[in-house]
C-alpha cells in the first residue's frame, strides 16, 4: 500500500486515503496481479475430430481433420463393426520464452464410431494429406444391395389363359 501524504495550504480539508479518478487504475491493477500469476490446472485434454463421414457406390468414405499429426503417431483400428481413430499431437516445447498467446491445441485425438454396415477390412485404403486423414472403407459382399431378377415362368410374350369351367348344373 503506498501513503500520500499531503500538505493542507489552507484550502479545503484533507480527506485520508481519497484520491480522484484513480481507483479504478488501482483494482485494474490489483485484478492483473491476480490473473496474470493464475495457471489453469493442466488436465490431459482429449480432443475429438471433426469428421465429415459419406457413401458411395460401394463403399464408406470417412475424412477427419488431424492438423499437425504426422502419420507415425496415427493408430487407426477396426475392431468388428468400431472403428477408432487415435493421434496424439504433442506440445513444442521451447526453452525461455514468455508466450503472449497459447491458442493451438495439444494432447490426445480420439474418435470412435460404430460403421453402419459391415466392411471389407483386405481393401482398405487411409491418406494422411495437409493434416486431413482420408478413409476408404468398401462395402463387404454380404453388406452390398443385391438386386433380384424375377423370371417369368412362360416364354416372353405370352400370357396365361384362363380357362372357365362351366358350373355344375344345380339339381
Amino acid at each position: 500500500m503506498n501513503i500520500i501524504l499531503r500538505r493542507n495550504n489552507g484550502g479545503r480539508p484533507l480527506v485520508p486515503f481519497y484520491r480522484t479518478g484513480r481507483l479504478p487504475g488501482e483494482i485494474d491493477s490489483l485484478a492483473r496481479e491476480i490473473w496474470d500469476g493464475w495457471k489453469p490446472p493442466q488436465l490431459e485434454q482429449v480432443l475429438v475430430p471433426h469428421t465429415d463421414i459419406y457413401e458411395g457406390k460401394d463403399e464408406l468414405v470417412m475424412k477427419t481433420e488431424l492438423p499437425g499429426i504426422d502419420k507415425k503417431d496415427l493408430d487407426i483400428t477396426i475392431e468388428g463393426d468400431w472403428l477408432t481413430i487415435k493421434a496424439e499431437k504433442m506440445e513444442e516445447v521451447q526453452e525461455e520464452v514468455t508466450h503472449h498467446t497459447r491458442e493451438r491445441c495439444y494432447g490426445h485425438y480420439l474418435r470412435s464410431m460404430t460403421l453402419p454396415y459391415p466392411v471389407d477390412e483386405a481393401k482398405i485404403s487411409a491418406t494422411l494429406d495437409n493434416g486431413v486423414l482420408e478413409l476408404r472403407l468398401p462395402k463387404a459382399e454380404e453388406a452390398k444391395v443385391k438386386k433380384i431378377e424375377i423370371k417369368a415362368q412362360l416364354p416372353e410374350g405370352e400370357s396365361k389363359k384362363k380357362v372357365l369351367k362351366p358350373d355344375k348344373e344345380k339339381s
